[in-house]
């Protein structure tokens, strides 16, 4: 969005100018100081906005509302981080635990589907220790390291 956002500035302060440049001759004085003040004020706003951290978070909070809602629609959203190889550092946001996920511990987690556990946020904690017994939970984030394929065959949801 911030991207757009500077691209939709510097379109509008380039064609200002171009504008003005071309129709040089044709314009008046008071047209041309209110390109030139436009021109300006576009410039200004785009600075603040790029250098204030204020506007900055209070953007970036807007976006990030938006993202969450749209991956609460999703079941199991799986967004990758890197690849290396064939396999990736994913995170995967619970919100529905299927079948396979319910019950499953990390020894079949790694022998089974061959996937690595590094790091559990639940609520305001992060989990990097792991007990035997530990359980995925809804709203669970898991940073898993594995194959892409395994990793959303087994959080997506079941077929009915």
């Amino acid at each position: 969005m911030m991207i757009l956002f500077s691209y939709i500035f510097n379109i509008s302060i380039v064609t200002t100018i171009v504008n003005i440049f071309i129709s040089y001759n044709e314009t008046t004085l008071l047209e041309f100081e209110i390109g030139a003040g436009l021109t300006c004020i576009n410039f200004v706003l785009l600075v603040a906005f790029n250098k204030s951290t204020r506007i900055r978070k209070w953007f970036d909070s807007i976006v990030k509302e938006i993202a969450i809602k749209n991956e609460k629609r999703r079941i199991n959203p799986v967004s990758v981080y890197d690849y290396f190889g064939n396999k990736v550092i994913a995170e995967v946001i619970i919100n529905n635990l299927n079948e396979k996920t319910k019950n499953l511990g990390l020894e079949n987690l790694k022998k089974q589907y061959d996937i690595q556990l590094l790091v559990v946020k639940r609520k305001e904690d992060v989990i990097t220790e792991f007990k035997p017994d530990f359980q995925i939970k809804d709203n669970d984030i898991l940073l898993v390291f594995g194959n892409l394929k395994r990793i959303k065959g087994l959080f997506k949801k079941n077929k009915k």
